[in-house]
């Protein structure tokens, strides 16, 4: 009875190795996402547009510095990241992001465009 003990004691501790094992392997592969991804979740206002149009003008400087911020972020050192800021970012590292953006007008109870008004 007494060996009986110890060997279900003894699975229990493997059982448990095992477990904490799988938890370290899971965070693991949570850290090794990708880190777009993991900025965007924290990308606040604008931030995924101004990410997006980063992506497409110059993908590996936006990649180098969505990973950067990632680590930041998993760190715990940022928490969210406005728009204005990451195109800021961008600008100082020389990168000028152009956005695609609108003029509107409110007449009538209805938006146009000013593209609409000049025609």
């Amino acid at each position: 009875m007494d060996e009986d003990l110890e060997l279900r004691m003894l699975r229990y501790r493997m059982m448990r190795k095992l477990m904490e094992a799988a938890r370290r392997e899971e965070r693991g592969r949570e850290a090794a996402e990708d880190p777009v991804e993991t900025l965007r979740k924290h990308l606040v206002d604008r931030g995924e547009e101004v990410l997006d149009a980063a992506l497409q003008q110059y993908p590996e400087l936006a990649k180098r510095v969505a990973a950067l911020l990632a680590s930041k972020v998993a760190s715990g050192q940022l928490k969210e990241i406005s728009g204005a800021e990451l195109l800021s970012l961008f600008e100082y590292l020389g990168a000028r992001v152009r956005l695609e953006t609108s003029i509107k007008y409110y007449k009538k109870g209805e938006y146009k465009s000013i593209r609409d008004m000049l025609k």
